[in-house]
């Protein structure tokens, strides 16, 4: 387990798991990578080389697609953890995917209360490997993926959005946008608000891409080993059908949340399974660290696919466990790919952050999510509005 993992177990701090709980592990189930990604691994990845920056962080060069670093234990052995980072970095994820998402706070008076609705929309603009569509979106250069986020409800706050576009080339600074409904504009925002929380959640926008932080040519990273971990990758998929009450998640599904108890998955969920991964060690390099959000974060990347465990640690500036991810899910079918699935930033997807350091938890359950060709019908795939900044400004029209 995560260390997360083990304190909730533990009980150790405010928040706990239910006394009752039980999970049941069964065999692991392989979660092979696409096809098109691993041709394109075997066709691209030998030209690629990690090259220090002048800030002293690492980032590949003459990337195309695939995995950069198919073998990444072999090598210089101080940047095993950069290779196994830039392979989770640029893990497969389909051209578009997006799903309708909840949000659940639960505070330490054992209050849970569904706070927004939002629509999430994850573009990828270069480095594909997806059928039907080349390496290079020719009208998303320069970036190379693109979050967006609207919130429906409650009222108060419909048509608030932010917009994070990554730019393709590593070194360069994200673009930041905010959309705020009362001044009909989109803002700007700077790079400090990375550390700024997502429509009043626990989550931070620099937690929104399920591991990787942005800007990584700002982190030392360094690889601390391999660990079997316990995760629930294979979830029955009807319990991402609804996000049940406003108060409280299915009860079908999850164990019920009080004063210092967390909801949790019930076996009725599906079973855990022990997935072999690499654990890394992120720190922010010591002229960037000031002000950052975290002082460490623990990232458990799956050795067959490299997407993140579901469980990342995440630490204060005095070194203690101020924040735990867990997350629940499923591999989703990609279109059009002779039976290839992967698992996805947007759904089918339920992230749970437990905040230990303020006693707070958000729950965000993503349902059932469309991908590429499935996405055209509701315009997804429309950059324009999707994964550009003028995008924001048709949001009210």
């Amino acid at each position: 387990m995560s260390e997360g993992l083990i304190a909730l177990f533990e009980g150790s701090q405010f928040w706990r798991l239910p006394r009752d709980v039980r999970i049941e592990v069964g065999p692991t189930i392989s979660i092979p990578l696409p096809k098109r990604y691993l041709a394109d691994t075997a066709e691209y990845s030998n030209r690629v080389k990690l090259v220090r920056t002048s800030a002293g962080g690492y980032v590949p060069i003459d990337y195309v697609a695939g995995l950069p670093f198919p073998r990444p234990l072999e090598g210089a052995p101080e940047l095993k953890g950069q290779r196994i980072f830039w392979d989770a970095y640029y893990r497969y994820q389909p051209r578009v995917q997006s799903a309708p998402g909840f949000s659940y706070t639960l505070d330490r008076f054992g209050n849970m209360t569904q706070t927004s609705e939002v629509r999430a929309v994850d573009s990828q603009l270069a480095y594909l490997s997806d059928i039907d569509y080349p390496h290079t979106i020719v009208d998303g250069v320069p970036y190379y993926f693109a979050r967006f986020e609207e919130q429906l409800e409650p009222e108060q706050g419909k048509y608030s959005a932010i917009l994070d576009l990554i730019p393709s080339d590593p070194t360069q600074l994200d673009d930041l946008y905010e959309y705020v409904p009362t001044l009909r504009r989109s803002l700007r925002l700077s790079q400090a608000a990375r550390c700024a929380p997502v429509f009043g959640s626990d989550y931070l926008i620099d937690d929104e891409s399920g591991g990787p932080p942005g800007l990584p040519q700002l982190f030392q990273i360094n690889y601390l080993g391999e660990k079997k971990i316990l995760a629930l990758e294979h979830a029955v998929p009807e319990s991402f059908d609804s996000p049940a009450t406003p108060t409280q998640l299915d009860g079908r599904y999850y164990y019920s949340s009080d004063v210092g108890i967390t909801p949790f998955p019930k076996p009725a969920m599906g079973k855990w399974e022990v997935r072999d991964t690499y654990v890394l060690s992120l720190k922010r390099l010591p002229q960037f660290a000031k002000d950052y959000c975290y002082s460490e974060r623990i990232m458990y990347v799956d050795k067959e696919n490299y997407f993140g465990e579901g469980e990342l640690d995440l630490y204060d500036a005095p070194g203690k466990l101020s924040k735990t991810q867990l997350v629940f899910l499923y591999p989703a079918p990609i279109p059009a790919s002779g039976g290839d699935v992967a698992e996805l930033l947007a759904g089918p997807y339920i992230g749970l952050l437990v905040n230990f350091r303020n006693k707070h938890v958000t729950v965000l359950p993503y349902l059932r999510p469309c991908l590429d060709s499935e996405c055209t019908a509701a315009g997804y795939l429309d950059i324009s509005r999707y994964a550009s900044p003028e995008g924001l400004m048709k949001i009210i029209q």
